[in-house]
């Protein structure tokens, strides 16, 4: 973790440390080795915990954690949140065919795919039995929902091939389930768990959606033009896949019709080796990538607008700055 990370989340450093406790019950609650083994591997990719640090933060700005249980209940469903996270980087591997994430080898690169995809739902089923934990069924029905959403968004984005016309609506209709949704219910649940009311955590259940989909976009711009030993995973896996996003559309529109040809080979042809290499040999991504940057800060900005409706304090400040740090990261 990094300084300014590790003071971005100084306001819920003990609720984060009890997330970590019960999340390594969750990954090391089974004796045999060749599991435990492979969990002890996979928690390795957990780095910037996002998901459980909105759970705590959106508690504390809307309850203060007054309610009965409510430090304890954020911590259980951070854990929740963030053994979610790793099991759709599990699969997320898996779809993407990468070889590296958080500068370790993914478990597809070292064994396969039937291991990662078991293993992340093993995750999956025990995150859902985490939540039964909890005194009310409320998360367990905001996680069902929520990934009901990712498995419909990635389903979508699988199916979703370049053919010569940009489809930016759909392209944000796919985040929204793939990542926003994650982003949204960590918001949600932990403004209802920690104290807030339904009006509170539906207005934080929209900063997080916003807060998603920048990071999303951003995530875009980097698997385009990164830096792979600064982000620490495999980059160019969604072009080499075949996955149209917001640089790709962007680029689109502002070509003609025979570089649209040219892109639509670069993306979908079937005999192109690396094909982030030869788009960026074959154009100009600055200005698609400044467009997308643009983009993101302003569905940051509409997340700073929503925070307004809330008092100020160390949480309240905690969520200004992680706008700034998902526009401004390079990992």
């Amino acid at each position: 973790m990094s300084v300014a990370q590790a003071a971005l989340l100084a306001p819920i450093a003990e609720g984060m440390t009890e997330t970590d406790n019960i999340l390594s019950q969750v990954l090391f609650v089974d004796d045999a080795e060749s599991v435990s083994g492979l969990m002890s591997h996979v928690s390795r990719f957990s780095g910037k915990r996002l998901r459980p640090a909105l759970v705590h933060l959106c508690g504390q700005l809307t309850g203060g954690q007054a309610a009965a249980g409510a430090t304890h209940e954020l911590a259980t469903i951070g854990a929740i949140m963030e053994a979610l996270h790793m099991a759709t980087l599990l699969h997320d591997d898996v779809l993407d065919e990468a070889a590296v994430r958080r500068q370790v080898p993914t478990l597809n690169h070292m064994m396969g795919n039937q291991v990662p995809v078991l293993l992340g739902d093993l995750l999956y089923a025990r995150a859902f039995d985490l939540s039964l934990t909890l005194p009310t069924t409320r998360a367990a029905k905001e996680i069902s929902g929520m990934t009901q959403e990712l498995c419909r968004g990635e389903i979508e984005q699988s199916t979703f091939r370049f053919d010569g016309q940009p489809d930016e609506e759909r392209y944000f209709r796919v985040i929204r389930g793939k990542t926003a949704s994650m982003f949204r219910t960590s918001c949600l649940l932990g403004a209802l768990y920690g104290g807030g009311d339904e009006a509170q955590a539906e207005r934080l259940s929209e900063y997080g959606t916003g807060l998603g989909l920048a990071f999303q976009i951003i995530d875009d711009c980097l698997d385009v033009v990164g830096d792979e030993e600064a982000a620490g995973k495999s980059l160019g896996t969604d072009l080499e896949t075949g996955k149209v996003t917001l640089p790709i559309i962007r680029l689109a529109k502002h070509l003609d019709e025979q570089g649209l040809a040219r892109l639509g080979e670069l993306v979908s042809g079937a005999q192109v080796d690396d094909r982030r290499r030869a788009l960026r040999e074959n154009f100009d991504l600055d200005g698609a990538v400044a467009e997308c940057h643009l983009e993101a800060d302003s569905q940051l900005r509409g997340c700073l607008a929503i925070l307004d409706d809330f008092g100020q304090g160390p949480p309240r400040q905690a969520l200004t700055e992680l706008c700034t740090f998902v526009l401004e990261r390079s990992h």
